[in-house]
C-alpha cells in the first residue's frame, strides 16, 4: 500500500551526515570515539553511574538477565502486555516468564498483582514502561526488597522519560533503553544498559565484549560475546541525542494537536499520563470501539496504523505456559480496543488534521 501519513519517521538533518563521514574519513567504524562520546552522554542524561553499549533493545534485556545471574529453573514476572522481546529475553537465558495484567487506565503493570505471582523459583520483577511514561516504580522496589528479588527495567521506549525524578532504567538493579528506528532517538538498531551496581557492570563488561574486559587482548578469563555497537551507529546517536529537546517539543506538540482536534469525539478513549512520570509520546495511543474497522478505514485513507500489543499469554510461542484467558481481562481489552497513531517528527499540523478528520468521518458514517 502506498501511504500518505507513515507511522514512523526518523528525525534526521545534516547533523547524523556530518557525523557519519567523519568516522569513516577517520577509519572508526567499530567501537571508537564517537562509541565513548556517545556513552557518555548517555550516563550524563540519564545519570547512571555505569552503562555499556548493546546491539539492540532484545539483546540488551538478555545481557541484563545474564549480569544478573539469570538461568534455567528461575522465574521472571513480567507485564502480559509488552512487545514479545521482553518475555523472549526471559526465555533464552532458560528461564521462564510469569505474566501479569496490567491497569486499565495507564496500560503499565498492575503492581498489585505481582506479590501473587511470586514462587520459590522467582529471580527477578521486569517492569516495562509503556508508551513513554514510566511504570509506578515505588511499589515495586518495595515488592522486590520484601523477596529479595532484581528489578531489570525495560525501558526500551523511556529515553527521556522521568520517574519521580530519576530516569527510567536507573531505579532497578540494571536497565535498557533501545535506539531501534521508532524509538524517541534512534540509531537504526542499538541499545544501552544501564546499572549503578559495579559489581553487575563488571559483568556486562564481560559478557558484551567477548569474555574479556576490554578489546585488545586474546587472553579471555571467562566466556562472553560480541553484543557491540559500531561507532557508525554512535555517530548518529550523538546527533540524536543533540537534538533530544526538538524532539521532545515536536511530538508533545503533536499529541496536544491530537487531544484538541478529537476531543469533541466521545468514541476516543486517550491513555491516561499519570503525575508521578514525565511523559515524552511514543505515539498516540488511544482506545476505540470498532476497531478493526477503523484501522482498515484509515488504512484506504493512506494512514499507516497500528494495533496495541498482542498479549504474551496469547502467543503462539508460549502456549506450552497454558495461561488462562480469563488471569489478563485488561491485556486482552487493551488488544481488541487499542490503536496507536503517528507523532513522529516529520508530521505537520494539516497531517494531524487529516488524521483526525478522517477518524470523525468514520465514526460519523458509522
Amino acid at each position: 500500500m502506498s501511504y500518505k501519513i507513515f507511522q514512523i519517521q526518523p528525525y534526521f538533518d545534516h547533523s547524523e551526515i556530518k557525523n557519519l563521514k567523519k568516522a569513516i574519513k577517520t577509519g572508526w567504524v567499530t567501537e571508537g570515539p564517537f562509541s565513548g562520546e556517545f556513552l557518555d552522554m548517555l550516563k550524563t542524561f540519564t545519570g547512571a553511574k555505569y552503562a555499556v553499549l548493546a546491539n539492540n533493545g532484545t539483546l540488551a534485556l538478555f545481557l541484563s538477565l545474564l549480569a544478573i545471574d539469570v538461568k534455567e529453573g528461575d522465574e521472571v514476572i513480567v507485564p502480559d502486555f509488552t512487545f514479545n522481546a521482553s518475555a523472549a529475553s526471559i526465555a533464552f537465558t532458560g528461564a521462564k516468564p510469569v505474566f501479569v495484567d496490567i491497569s486499565p487506565d495507564d496500560l503499565q503493570i498492575d503492581t498489585t498483582k505481582i506479590e501473587n505471582a511470586i514462587t520459590e523459583n522467582t529471580r527477578a520483577i521486569m517492569p516495562v514502561h509503556i508508551y513513554g511514561q514510566s511504570c509506578d516504580m515505588d511499589p515495586v522496589m518495595e515488592i522486590a526488597g520484601k523477596h529479595h528479588l532484581k528489578v531489570v527495567e525495560d525501558a526500551a521506549q523511556g529515553f527521556g522519560v522521568f520517574y519521580k525524578g530519576r530516569h527510567t532504567g536507573t531505579i532497578g538493579d540494571v536497565g535498557m533503553i533501545s535506539f531501534f528506528a521508532d524509538k524517541t532517538i534512534t540509531t537504526g538498531e542499538g541499545a544501552v544498559v544501564l546499572t549503578d551496581n559495579e559489581d553487575i557492570f563488571n559483568k556486562l563488561k564481560m559478557l558484551r565484549n567477548q569474555g574479556r574486559p576490554s578489546s585488545g587482548t586474546f587472553i579471555h578469563p571467562e566466556l562472553g560475546m560480541n553484543f557491540r555497537m559500531t561507532d557508525l551507529q554512535c555517530a548518529v546517536g550523538v546527533a540524536q541525542t543533540k537534538k533530544f529537546k526538538t524532539i521532545e517539543k515536536i511530538k508533545a506538540r503533536n499529541h496536544r494537536l491530537y487531544e484538541e482536534y478529537l476531543k469533541e469525539l466521545p468514541e476516543i478513549e486517550f491513555i491516561k499520563i499519570n503525575d508521578f512520570s514525565t511523559f515524552v509520546p511514543f505515539r498516540v495511543n488511544v482506545k476505540v470501539p470498532g476497531l478493526e474497522e477503523l484501522i482498515d478505514y484509515l488504512e484506504k485513507q493512506g494512514i499507516q496504523t497500528r494495533r496495541m500489543f498482542y498479549p504474551l499469554h496469547r502467543q503462539p510461542c508460549f502456549s506450552h505456559l497454558n495461561y488462562k484467558e480469563d488471569d489478563f481481562p485488561v491485556a486482552r481489552e487493551a488488544y481488541q480496543k487499542g490503536m496507536s497513531l503517528p507523532i513522529h517528527c516529520g508530521l505537520r499540523k494539516d497531517d494531524i488534521r487529516y488524521i483526525c478528520s478522517s477518524i470523525k468521518d468514520f465514526y460519523a458514517k458509522k
